[in-house]
């Protein structure tokens, strides 16, 4: 899903040169709410999944902070 979003942007400067801007802030946010999740109160099982989804997020940002 990230691949497909990222490719949209990266095509999608040519009608909106703020598009992978954009989607770096949809980025931040997931991001942001994925802590939030991960703050309260939830099993081990549940924080480990979290954990690794926040991982991958903060790449994923990375990237698309290096496309911008």
């Amino acid at each position: 899903m990230w691949t497909t979003q990222t490719e949209d942007a990266i095509m999608g400067q040519a009608s909106n040169p703020f598009s992978l801007e954009d989607w770096m802030g949809i980025n931040i946010k997931q991001l942001e709410d994925l802590t939030e999740l991960v703050r309260g109160e939830l099993t081990e099982l549940k924080r480990k999944v979290i954990v690794a989804l926040i991982t991958v997020d903060v790449h994923a940002r990375d990237i698309v902070e290096e496309l911008k």
